[in-house]
């Protein structure tokens, strides 16, 4: 099957035609939505904003400039595993930017313009919003199979992480009530210990993680 991932490297063991890596690492569905738009040449990002709302243009200090193979990659395209973890926007001019060009704690930000750094909105979705985005998703999708994935539910110091648990039983009660395929690696990694699959940052898969959870979603693309 043809498959395209839009989600982070947690994923990155599923088989799939490599614009995640070549593009973006899209976290919120926001940021899915508009990476799918850019993909259909639906939409047009100029610069400076081709570089600051796809990952690789941050990491690798280049413009991401469109090209026709991505529409024909996306009309090719069977599966969409669409990976969810995170529901902040940040915004600037209506364009969704990646949290690695204004966020400060990350070493990226020196090379977003000034005005931008000084003048971005960070704001928090809704639920209801949240479940508004998914449907448009669905819409988007209609003829592709899709499935969206969670992130996994984290403790630390034995307590769940509010904001995570949050988005991820919503997430999973929203594709229950409109028939959507969903996948939390939560419970999929249940026979194992966070500390097992899930890195010190509580953010990133180790190896055993990245290879059980690439394993069974890769296996579950095979049934659709």
């Amino acid at each position: 099957m043809n498959v395209t991932l839009i989600g982070s490297c947690r994923l990155s063991r599923v088989k799939n035609n490599n614009l995640n890596n070549r593009i973006t690492y899209a976290h919120s569905t926001k940021e899915a939505i508009q990476f799918i738009k850019f993909l259909k040449n639906e939409i047009t990002i100029p610069q400076p904003y081709n570089r600051i709302c796809f990952r690789t243009g941050i990491v690798n200090r280049i413009d991401i400039e469109y090209s026709r193979e991505y529409k024909e990659l996306f009309d090719q395209t069977e599966v969409f595993i669409i990976e969810i973890c995170s529901s902040k926007k940040y915004i600037h001019n209506e364009f969704y930017l990646h949290h690695l060009s204004v966020d400060e704690r990350f070493e990226y930000t020196d090379y977003t313009p000034k005005d931008i750094r000084d003048s971005f909105k960070l704001e928090k979705q809704s639920d209801e919003e949240i479940e508004s985005d998914i449907l448009e998703l669905k819409k988007i999708l209609i003829d592709k199979k899709f499935i969206i994935v969670s992130h996994y539910n984290s403790k630390i110091n034995g307590n769940l992480i509010p904001s995570r648990n949050h988005l991820i039983n919503l997430l999973e009660n929203i594709c229950k009530k409109h028939k959507i395929h969903f996948i939390n690696p939560t419970k999929i990694l249940a026979a194992y210990g966070q500390e097992e699959i899930m890195g010190s940052d509580f953010g990133h898969y180790t190896e055993t993680g990245l290879r059980e959870i690439g394993k069974y979603v890769s296996d579950y693309i095979k049934i659709l």
